[in-house]
């Protein structure tokens, strides 16, 4: 499903992991999902953003209320019940891994909202508390760093839009909205500077060098914020050689 691009190819994805959820608290050990079936349907959440709507069963049990969610923030509920259930049972066949956190990173990168690099750092903060933990499996690399600096690239797009769509918008609204747009350039920023000195730490490997993506990426970003000083020290930044050929 996650492959498909079928219309609503997420949901479907995440009914077979239930169904097989239930399979196995029925006795069926071999239905027990892993770590690999889980980033899977996580992956088909990242690949289709679109919202969708759930509807709860208001306290007291009268009537229904409706929640619109993206998908990213489905894709994080999922990763929730991964962490949930891998410190209840221990189980390692269950443990969230890199690619579970820079899956549900990437799906709020290509959400499209406004709390889209916000809700990155999160899991961004997440993988990292898992890795100084001592979990070799959340290790971060340039991809995970990558798609944390997009998902705050989507952050200043979304905002840009809701000034587009507000032809009367006042003085104090715009100011704030400059201000949100700086301060996500200016994480986007921070982010490949910490990538960088990680990279540069004595027994890293390639794998935490950033890509050309990654400052083509920062550089929109502060471009957007017309933050001119900030263009010029990545450009300084990347001349030094930190790039690697793609």
């Amino acid at each position: 499903y996650a492959n498909s691009l079928e219309k609503g190819a997420s949901d479907k994805a995440a009914q077979l992991l239930m169904h097989m959820e239930s399979l196995y608290s029925m006795g069926f050990e071999e239905a027990k999902p892993t770590t690999f079936v889980y980033n899977a349907c996580l992956n088909a959440f990242a690949k289709d953003p679109l919202i969708c709507v759930k509807n709860e069963i208001q306290a007291g049990g009268s009537g229904n209320s409706t929640q619109s969610l993206n998908r990213a923030e489905k894709a994080e509920q999922l990763l929730d019940s991964m962490e949930k259930r891998y410190n209840e049972e221990k189980d390692w066949r269950i443990k969230p891994d890199i690619i579970s956190y820079s899956t549900v990173i990437n799906a709020h990168a290509n959400s499209g909202t406004v709390n889209s690099g916000v809700n990155a750092d999160g899991i961004l903060r997440r993988m990292l508390h898992r890795y100084l933990m001592g979990d070799t499996k959340c290790r971060p690399n340039a991809i995970v760093f990558t798609a944390a600096i997009k998902a705050h690239s989507t952050s200043i797009d979304a905002t840009l839009s809701l000034d587009d769509s507000e032809e009367e918008e006042d003085e104090a609204s715009k100011l704030l909205r400059q201000e949100q747009i700086k301060a996500s350039a200016k994480r986007c920023e921070d982010l490949l500077q910490e990538l960088c000195l990680l990279y540069q730490l004595p027994g890293n490997d390639r794998s935490l060098k950033p890509t050309s993506v990654t400052f083509e990426l920062v550089t929109g970003a502060l471009t957007l914020a017309e933050d001119w000083e900030g263009v010029k020290r990545i450009t300084a930044l990347r001349e030094e050689g930190m790039t690697q050929r793609d």
